[in-house]
């Protein structure tokens, strides 16, 4: 099992050019979206919706908000991943997910300890960095179906939510992930190493 996943990791890359006419299976891309769905996340209250993006035009048009990277309009599945806004602890969304889990009041006063005083901006932030963990887990559940993926910043944000239509006031999008297969070779992994990374205290 770690050879396997050592080799996922090493296939992994943030591929430029996928190849457009190669679709993958149903099955395998939603065992890449349960991948993300079983992520682990702060409380557990699951900051994350994946917004499957396969509407033709609205690639197209997030290809011309996203500088024309080829990888939104060549990959197989395109996934916006979003984070939730109202993360507060009287929000509904929290509320839900306490009663789901069956919190009991003294962790949801910690919770309410934790974040109610935070900035709006500090939540938004804080909520964003929680949907990175799904998208790892994506990335890397792709990888072990020797699936191609490329984690994307690069697009106007605005730009993008107003074309996918989503309500801003419950989510922002973190970042795209277009899903496929290769066209070129795997470029040479440059990575620091052990030494370099790690410091033992």
């Amino acid at each position: 099992m770690r050879n396997d996943f050592e080799k996922a990791i090493r296939f992994r890359h943030a591929c430029k050019l996928f190849d457009a006419a190669r679709a993958i299976e149903p099955e395998e891309f939603t065992f890449i979206l349960e991948a993300g769905r079983l992520s682990p996340s702060s409380f557990g209250v699951e900051h994350w919706r994946f917004f499957v993006i396969r509407d033709t035009a609205m690639r197209q048009a997030i290809y011309a908000a996203a500088w024309n990277q080829a990888q939104i309009t060549t990959a197989s599945e395109l996934v916006a991943v979003a984070y939730k806004k109202r993360v507060r602890s009287s929000d509904p969304f929290i509320q839900s997910a306490f009663d789901r889990f069956g919190y009991p009041q003294a962790l949801r006063g910690m919770y309410a300890d934790f974040i109610d005083p935070r900035s709006d901006e500090v939540l938004e932030c804080w909520s964003s960095r929680q949907v990175y963990i799904a998208a790892a887990n994506m990335m890397s559940a792709a990888a072990s179906l020797q699936i191609d993926s490329c984690p994307i910043e690069g697009f106007d944000r605005a730009a993008v939510e107003q074309i996918m239509g989503i309500d801003t006031d419950l989510f922002g999008v973190a970042l795209l992930i277009p899903f496929g297969y290769r066209v070129k070779e795997q470029p040479p992994r440059m990575r620091s190493s052990l030494e370099e990374l790690v410091q033992y205290l």
